[in-house]
């Protein structure tokens, strides 16, 4: 059966430009590519920041970055000096821009914005039809980069619920050569909720409320707090919008990573692509698409993200187990990590390139009494 594409990739999200930004930068060598997107039209959504390891890509298109991090609660404060692995942001509008920039001067990518996907993919005779609200696809390979149905998926542990403002400001009104990565407030319900702020400039910031919590929360719930801390973020001076962005992330999920339908691979948020215990996600997926473009290229099938090494995966799930079961110890948690007299171990760790003794240091920096109960009850249960 002949075919419209060599590869479908469903959903334009980060995963998907991804893949094909670096697809497209092959010029003639790129295979034909067909990208289906409910969108028809990009704007600015969404940041992703990350600390800039020797491995980081795309670090070109930082807005910004921080020689230094704070974390506080309850009266202590850890400020944590990472010059040698600074802390980015990359705004969603430079990404887009850069990837369909490059997808657009390649004719071998159709790009079908606007259409949305009707049903689940079939295979017939060998490809795959694609089913979108204005036409029929066929391919060879389908790259799923959608979240799943609701009510289709495993739980996660905890979700990430974010919710955030950049606003400007007078003069002077924010010191910004320090992000605020996590500054604790206590949650009358129970979950664990603070203040993170990236001081883009003296007089813009984003200040953002954050929550861990089993169900996702809403902008709407999470408004009260993000209007609190942006007051507390401003000390009360006159504050222009300039850009709004809500997100929710899974952290932790009991299933597998999914595995290759015979050319149907899913990729994304609730696919391995955000580090369970932190919901880092940009540069994990940029790590999946340099490899998922080297295998298209071939003519292969990419595979999907790859799992974390056993012990980060064991490590991770632990940890969540704690913030799950005691919420109020999550302050303490992450400012021990965090007071390490060496920060690169755990940023090493957090950013996916650990080494031996990085996860040592990272499981002595932690109570090891606490782990320890929660691991014998996670066995005995």
């Amino acid at each position: 059966m002949q075919t419209d594409a060599d590869l479908i990739i469903l959903g334009g999200g980060c995963a998907g430009l991804s893949l094909a930004m670096r697809l497209a930068a092959r010029g003639s060598d790129c295979p034909r590519v067909a990208i289906v997107e409910q969108r028809e039209l990009y704007e600015r959504d969404r940041s992703w920041s990350y600390w800039r390891t020797p491995g980081a890509r795309l670090t070109h298109l930082a807005r910004r970055e921080w020689p230094a991090v704070r974390l506080s609660a309850g009266g202590r404060s850890v400020s944590v000096d990472c010059r040698a692995m600074p802390y980015q942001t990359i705004d969603s509008g430079d990404f887009y821009a850069e990837a369909w920039g490059l997808i657009r001067r390649n004719p071998r990518i159709a790009a079908f914005l606007g259409e949305s996907v009707m049903a689940r993919p079939v295979r017939m005779e060998g490809v795959w039809r694609v089913e979108t609200s204005r036409r029929a696809l066929r391919g060879a390979t389908v790259i799923d980069t959608r979240p799943p149905l609701e009510g289709s998926e495993t739980p996660p542990q905890l979700w990430q619920s974010f919710s955030g403002v950049e606003v400007e400001c007078p003069e002077g009104t924010f010191a910004d050569d320090q992000v605020t990565l996590m500054d604790f407030e206590p949650d009358v319900r129970g979950s664990i909720c603070f203040r993170y702020v990236l001081p883009y400039s003296a007089t813009r910031a984003l200040v953002e409320a954050t929550v861990f919590s089993p169900e996702r929360r809403t902008a709407a719930e999470l408004a009260p707090e993000l209007a609190r801390f942006v007051a507390r973020t401003t000390a009360g001076r006159a504050t222009r919008l300039i850009h709004q962005e809500y997100h929710a992330i899974p952290m932790g999920t009991s299933e597998p990573l999914t595995v290759p339908l015979d050319g149907w691979v899913r990729v994304g948020l609730h696919s391995g692509a955000a580090r369970a215990a932190t919901g880092y996600a940009f540069q994990r997926i940029q790590r999946w698409a340099d490899v998922a473009a080297e295998y298209a290229a071939r003519g292969r099938t990419p595979e999907p993200l790859r799992a974390d090494p056993w012990i980060t995966r064991r490590m991770d799930s632990l940890f969540l187990d704690v913030l799950c079961r005691q919420p109020e110890r999550a302050p303490g948690l992450f400012l021990g990590l965090f007071a390490l007299p060496d920060p690169g171990p755990v940023l090493r760790f957090l950013s996916d390139e650990a080494r031996l003794m990085d996860y040592l240091k990272v499981m002595r920096s932690l109570p090891a009494g606490l782990f320890l109960r929660e691991a014998w009850r996670r066995v005995n249960s």
